[in-house]
């Protein structure tokens, strides 16, 4: 590149001297002249030398004799003597621009590139209007690595030059080494396109589209690079990669292996390698590769997980453990990693570390499907089902999937045996329903419903629901034996109530908490009431007290003598409000609704709920409904105008404060919806 610039340069630097100052040369020194000339055409520089000194000692003072020598002393290599020439040429002629050109030639040559750098400089002032000055600058400022200047300078010359092909390969150059690969491209891609036969810098070319991960052009050049030098380590490592990230495993593992029969020591390659013999299922070789690259780089956390991920796939959760561990010491703020624990800890049964790493990741991701999917395996697992189920429920109502609705299905059934053991039969009932209707195939939620109806003396349904289970898994001996057993225990039943004499009630029938389970004593309707109002004012009193447990308890058991009763449903639906089971607190609320279709309290409470979730849509309707059936309801007026303003819609927000501000009586409300009121009108 500099070689033929400085060629062409002073070529120019002849010819204007000659024409300027011929008059001063005598005519002796002319014809020697002209003979160095003809030395200089065969190529004897030392002769051509030798007979422009005998020049000069007739004319020394003439500019073009010591421009000539020192050109000759350049081709010749000898640059210092060069540079002397040039310096008593510049004290002759000192506004010469193409003399400073040509020392700034030679001082690049050199190396020297500041002083190259003054000197091109020095041209540029006495002859602004040269062009090709601006490709010498753009030059030295690259090797000088002054990007943002070359790039400057470089853009000047193509303007003027615009077919340059150096300066346009050097530009993309440039582009690339400032770590621009995207325009770098755009040049390089152009040259080739135009320049086909030409182009030659494949090996740039192919760097910038794989810095860009255009994976598949950089590999065609990549390839056309090694043509020149089949032994190009930093290629032939590139092209591998480039296969690697195209999935062309086999070829990627050639290259891998020249490239490091070539040079052994290339250990910041061989994460690469180890990532790709893991893709290729060679387990054990990238274990030994990310433990080579460990030893060269052990702070690197990427190398840890990935290596903790191969012992993963190979089953041995320990080490995987062991190194994915020492990547997150490493790098506590990646997600990848902390998702690894996770993985790993629950496959490892730990659950306890796996939910302490899924919600570490779920704070960054808290809609990742999959992480809160596996976390609700995870609470699953550890039998916390209520959680569980409240996150399956969650998860299903994003969307559908087979297999979550199945383990909502078998926590549900989980957790409803769990509340027949504590015998919380009341609501055990209740999950067992969620449960069939979940999955109507199951025949354990059956025999559960079956047992717990039975605990309540509810013959007609456990009786149902035992058959129903059998006839789901008739080859099963504990379902068998308990229907024929509860059909025993019936029979007895009926047998000593005639014998006493008491009238059947087939309604309701149910097992006092003194009284044995195989036996079931039928209560009449006088006693029916009795229990009922019992229970009721148990519910009452544990609610008042805030032991919530209790009251549900009792009101649950309450609803079952009157299914209808409204105020009782009220009751546990906002008790599952307080507590926060939003899951449950709606299904009574659509209970209650179903009953009393107009109810304001339900729908009321229904919207807290929905507001709750964030599900700000749901609840404006269901406020929006209170508004319809109670006008003068003034709560629902702020809790409208919350959820507008929760929305980001302030103009309904403040329409529906204003609006109850006009109906409440309470001044400190006032007061504070006022306030409210302002600050959004800023």
């Amino acid at each position: 590149m500099n070689k033929k610039l400085f060629v062409s340069l002073l070529g120019i630097v002849l010819f204007i001297a000659s024409s300027s100052v011929e008059a001063k040369m005598t005519k002796e020194a002319h014809a020697l002249y002209q003979e160095a000339c003809n030395y200089e055409y065969k190529g004897d520089y030392a002769t051509a030398i030798s007979v422009i000194q005998k020049a000069l000692n007739i004319s020394g003072d003439d500019a073009m004799l010591y421009t000539k020598i020192a050109g000759l002393y350049a081709d010749a290599g000898n640059y210092e003597e060069a540079l002397g020439a040039y310096k008593k040429a510049v004290k002759l002629r000192p506004n010469d621009a193409f003399i400073y050109i040509s020392i700034g030639n030679i001082l690049q040559t050199m190396g020297d590139y500041e002083n190259a750098y003054n000197s091109f400089m020095q041209a540029q002032q006495i002859y602004p209007e040269y062009k090709y000055n601006y490709l010498n600058l753009a030059n030295i400022e690259y090797f000088r690595k002054n990007y943002k200047n070359a790039i400057e300078y470089y853009t000047t010359f193509l303007n003027a030059y615009p077919e340059h092909l150096e300066a346009s390969e050097n530009l993309a150059n440039v582009y690339y080494a400032s770590g621009q690969p995207d325009k770098a491209c755009d040049i390089y891609g152009a040259l080739y396109k135009k320049y086909p036969s030409a182009f030659k810098d494949y090996t740039h070319y192919g760097m910038a589209l794989f810095d860009t991960k255009q994976y598949k052009p950089a590999s065609e050049m990549l390839t056309k690079a090694l043509e020149d030098n089949k032994d190009d380590e930093l290629v032939l490592a590139k092209l591998a990669l480039s296969y690697q990230y195209l999935g062309e495993n086999d070829k990627a593992f050639e290259l891998y292996a020249k490239t490091f029969a070539l040079n052994p020591e290339l250990t910041a390659l061989r994460f690469d390698y180890a990532n790709l013999l893991g893709n290729m299922g060679k387990n054990a070789e990238a274990i030994e590769q990310y433990k080579t690259y460990l030893k060269a780089f052990p702070n690197d956390a990427n190398a840890y997980k990935n290596l903790g991920l191969v012992y993963k796939r190979q089953n041995d959760i320990d080490l995987a453990l062991f190194n994915i561990e020492k990547a997150y010491t490493l790098d506590s703020s990646d997600n990848d990693i902390k998702k690894e624990l996770a993985l790993c800890y629950h496959q490892k049964q730990d659950y306890i570390n796996a939910i302490k790493f899924y919600n570490m990741v779920l704070v960054s991701e808290p809609d990742n499907y999959e992480l809160l999917a596996n976390k609700a395996l995870t609470l699953h697992a550890m039998n916390n089902y209520v959680a569980a189920i409240e996150l399956y429920k969650q998860l299903l109502d994003k969307k559908p999937n087979e297999r979550l609705q199945n383990n909502l299905a078998s926590a549900t059934i989980a957790y409803a045996y769990d509340l027949y053991d504590k015998k919380d039969y009341g609501q055990a009932i209740l999950y067992f329903e969620d449960a069939i209707e979940l999955n109507p195939k199951e025949p354990s939620a059956y025999f559960g419903y079956a047992q717990a109806n039975d605990k309540m003396g509810c013959f007609e349904q456990a009786l149902e629901n035992y058959r129903k289970a059998v006839s789901l898994a008739p080859a099963n001996l504990e379902y068998n034996t308990a229907l024929s057993m509860f059909m025993d225990n019936h029979k007895m039943a009926q047998a000593k109530a005639q014998a006493e004499n008491l009238k059947v009630n087939d309604i309701a029938v149910i097992n006092t908490p003194d009284t044995d389970a195989s036996q079931h004593t039928e209560l009449t309707s006088t006693e029916k009431t009795m229990t009922y109002e019992n229970l009721v004012k148990n519910g009452d009193d544990a609610y008042k007290k805030q032991r919530y447990n209790e009251a549900l308890d009792s009101y649950t058991k309450a609803v079952i003598y009157a299914p209808q009763d409204k105020y009782t449903l009220l009751k546990i639906a906002n008790i599952y409000k307080l507590t926060g089971n939003n899951t449950k607190a709606l299904s009574f609320y659509d209970k209650l609704l179903t009953i009393d279709k107009d109810n304001s309290d339900a729908y009321f409470n229904k919207g807290l709920v929905y507001a709750n979730q964030k599900n700000y849509d749901d609840a404006i309707k269901c406020f929006e409904r209170v508004i319809q059936l109670t006008p003068d309801y003034p709560y629902a007026y702020y809790s409208l105008g919350m959820a507008y303003e929760q929305k980001g819609d302030t103009s309904k927000a403040l329409e529906y404060y204003y609006l109850y501000t006009g109906i409440e009586h309470d001044e400190k409300m006032i007061n504070s919806v006022q306030q409210k009121i302002k600050a959004l009108e800023g």
